[in-house]
Formats: structure tokens, sequence, C-alpha cells
């Protein structure tokens, strides 16, 4: 008898691993956590110089990152304004223009702009954003002449003519009409647009309706008050010499007038301070969307780093704690993770997880749980230098491409902390420890969250009584009462 007793002891970790592989759902979070991976080995980083350029002239602002190895160059034209500065009364009007800008420009109809494009071996696309918007241009080496001389006339020379931007504006209301099927979209619209009540970020949420309103007189008051050089960066990634780059962007660039802007830094919104839960109905979803999150405050070189090695432990990979625990341990999710949003006046800390309707309070139970373990307690040193050479060797990925490296190169600088994330990235992810996350996380209203739930609600209601109170949205944001689900009564 003993003798197996021995046996089976000395076999016990050999049955452990197989069960471990074979069949995670037997085992709890914890169990993961008691033994996690050795931290990768260090990756060595090293960051290119950006050199950056000024023009007296008009403010232009230039920023060169020489890369050699592929014949191409990636240009990335940022105008600092978004859809916050977008007036009060037209939500939408700074979406419009940007996506007009190669809608046409002096002696070019649009199917020309796209030709010439094409000649060029280029790509050109335009993202929006609250506080900014994007231009992105690829192209071949060779041709770095004639594409600075067609960007230089989409915003010198724009046309604006009207049929264009009602195409424009068919398009919008079509993607966004597009969307109100995926449930991903309607969750983190709707997320946003409560943890952006009351604050021009608000403004980036719109829905198709308000579209209708916008017109080309309002579009060229825009244009005229944000699309100016001393309120542009244009980043231009490459196999690149800096005095004939510098020249040639002067040259196409000079004329582009400066003018005073009245743009003034935004507050940050304010965070909820109570937990609130809200519900979409999506008829016939069969899976339960979640997100939920809340503001951060500004992000501060000192928070920066410690609450994104906060992020990457929690929700940041499929070995994070959030996966491990709702997929892995308890079967519930399809997939959970967690992401910072960063703006120029606050950071959004938020949670993405798909679960079956039958365990949607449960998840999000076990989510909060998740967010209260790693804000109340230290990290174990193992995940903590996990977390640190992942966020390493994930950066030095990120850069490998040239339009990557430009993208990250604008991003830096876009929230102006340029120096600190990439200069100083590695030193700065070094520094981190346990305690500087946890008095970190010690900082943000991370437990009473903005939850927002996107499914069919038929189904979801009976799952989520546990909550009492929940706020029931249409599809296109809009209100539809409180339910008192203990009750059964809508308010």
């Amino acid at each position: 008898m003993k003798k197996i007793r021995s046996q089976l002891k000395n076999a016990l970790p050999l049955f452990l691993l197989i069960f471990l592989y074979w069949n995670p759902l037997l085992f709890s979070q914890e169990r993961f956590r008691k033994s996690p991976p050795n931290p990768e080995p260090f990756t060595e980083l090293r960051l290119p110089e950006i050199n950056y350029k000024t023009f007296p002239n008009n403010g232009l602002t230039l920023a060169i990152i020489q890369r050699e190895n592929l014949p191409i160059i990636s240009l990335k034209a940022i105008i600092f304004s978004g859809e916050s500065s977008s007036p009060e009364n037209l939500p939408g009007i700074a979406t419009l223009t940007a996506n007009m800008i190669s809608r046409g420009v002096s002696h070019l109809t649009s199917s020309r702009i796209e030709e010439e494009i094409e000649s060029i071996g280029g790509r050109f696309f335009t993202s929006i954003h609250p506080d900014h918007s994007v231009f992105t241009f690829t192209f071949l080496e060779e041709y770095l002449d004639r594409a600075l001389s067609l960007l230089s006339r989409m915003f010198l020379q724009p046309t604006f003519l009207s049929h264009e931007i009602e195409n424009v504006k068919r398009s919008m209301q079509y993607g966004i009409i597009q969307n109100k099927t995926d449930p991903e979209f309607l969750a983190k619209r709707q997320l946003f647009r409560l943890l952006f009540r009351d604050h021009p970020y608000y403004k980036g949420t719109l829905n198709e309706d308000l579209i209708r309103y916008l017109n080309q007189k309002d579009l060229i008051s825009y244009f005229r008050n944000y699309y100016r050089p001393n309120n542009a960066l244009i980043v231009l990634t490459g196999n690149l010499n800096i005095t004939a780059t510098e020249r040639l962007v002067s040259r196409y660039f000079y004329s582009w007038r400066k003018k005073e802007l009245l743009n003034s830094p935004l507050p940050p919104p304010n965070p909820f301070t109570e937990q609130k839960v809200c519900l979409i109905d999506l008829p016939g979803a069969k899976d339960a969307t979640i997100y939920l999150g809340n503001v951060v405050y500004p992000v501060t070189s000192q928070d920066i780093f410690p609450l994104i090695a906060l992020n990457q432990v929690l929700g940041g990979t499929p070995k994070s704690r959030l996966f491990m625990n709702l997929r892995e341990s308890k079967g519930y999710a399809y997939y959970a993770f967690s992401n910072v949003g960063s703006f120029k006046s606050c950071s959004i800390f938020f949670v993405n997880a798909r679960v079956t309707p039958e365990v949607t309070y449960s998840s999000i139970n076990e989510i909060l749980k998740e967010i209260e373990g790693i804000t109340k307690n230290k990290i174990p040193i193992p995940e903590i230098e996990q977390a640190k050479s992942y966020l390493i060797g994930n950066l030095s990925l990120q850069i490998e491409t040239f339009e990557n490296l430009s993208s990250k190169a604008s991003e830096f600088n876009i929230l102006n902390i340029e120096d600190e994330l990439w200069r100083k990235y590695y030193e700065n992810i070094m520094l981190i420890d346990s305690e500087r996350v946890l008095e970190t996380a010690g900082k943000y209203p991370l437990l009473t969250p903005v939850i927002v739930i996107v499914g069919d609600s038929s189904i979801i209601l009976d799952n989520i009584r546990e909550f009492g109170e929940v706020e029931l949205f249409n599809k296109k944001g809009v209100s539809q009462g409180i339910l008192h689900l203990n009750k059964g009564e809508k308010k």
C-alpha cells in the first residue's frame, strides 16, 4: 500500500501536466498563477532617431526617420484637430472634411487622383480621431517628388465639389448603418458615448442621422480654420536624405499659410464614481458582447508605463489573467482582453469580452474580481518581468514595417510625451516594479466602470437580474428607459 502511495505521489506532477494541457477547464485561474512561465529574455531595443525640422515661415513640422532595406516611403500627414473640434451643432464635420481631402483638387478629379496614386505604387487612406486626423500615404521611393506634389495640392488646392460631398456623406452613412449589426462596434461606441458624456470627445460617436445636416459651407469653414501648417505634422519614413527631403517639403508647402489657432487644451471628462450597467438590444444575437471601463484621467509620463504593465498582466494577451480565467479556466468566454485607449486629455481603461448569454453576469463578476485583485494586491515579480519582456519585444515587432514605424512615432508625438515614450522607452519599462504598478492602479476608479452588454434582450435579461437595474438602449444608442429587473418594471 505504501509503495502504491509512493508511486502515485511521484506520478502526480505528470498527471497535473497532462490534465493542464488537455483539460484546462478543470483548474481555476489561481492554479495558473502559482506557476507563471519564466520571463522571456529581454529583446535588444534599438529605436531609430527621429529628425525634426520646423519651417520658420509657416510653422509646419517635419519628422524624418531614416530606414533602409525597402524601396518604399511611408508618409503620415497629421492635422492636430479631430472630431472634438467640430462645432457643437455639426458633429461629423471634421470627419467629412478629412474624407474629402483626396476627393478632388485644382485640375484633378477624384478619379484622376486615384490613378495618380496607383501610378506611383501608392496607397492613400484617412483615419479620424477625437484629437487629430491622419492621412497615410505609402509609395515607391523614386516618386517622393510626385507624392509630395500631390499631397500639397490636397491641402492647398482642394475643390470640395458638392457632388463629391454628397458621395462621401452617403459613404459615411452606409458605414455606420453597416456597423449597426456588429456587436463590438455597438458596445465600444456606447461605452465611449457614456464615458464622454458632456465632453467634446462625445462628438466622435455620431450616428447616421446627423450626417445629413453637413454641407459645403460648413466644411470649407472648418477646413480654413484647422488645416493650417502650424497645426500639422508630416512624418516621412524611408531611405531618405535628410537635407534633400527638407528642401523638397519646403518647396511644396512653402506657400501654405499659417493662421492663429483658437485650440485650447480640453479638460478631462469626469470618471464614473458608481457602477452603471447598460444593455443594447440586438435581436437574434447568439452571444453577449461586453465592454466595461472608465476614464483614468490624463496620461502622464509617470503613470503611462505602470499602467501599460498593469494592462499587459490583466488582459494584454491570451496568456494574461482575463483570458486564462474566463476562457481557459471557466470556459465562459470566446475571448477576454483589456486595453488602454489614450487621448490628449485622458485615457480610457476598458475590458472587452464575448461570452455565452447564460454566463453574462458570472463573466462580468469574474472580470471585476480580476480588476480588484490586480489593483489591491502586488503583482508577483515573475508576472511583472514577463510583461516587461513582452512590451519591449512587441514594440520591436510593431516598428518592423515602415508604415507601423511611422504610425508609432506619430502616436507618441500626438500624446505630447514623445521623448518619454520614444527615446526613453526601454529605460522606463525597466524601471517598472510591482510597487509602482500598485501605486498607479490606486489612483484610478477601475472598480466603478460603465458596463455595456450587447445581445438579445429576450435572452440576456434573465441572466443579469443580479444587477437589479439596467438601462436599455437601441442600436442608435438612444435610451429606451431603465429596467428594474427584480420588479420587472421600466422607468
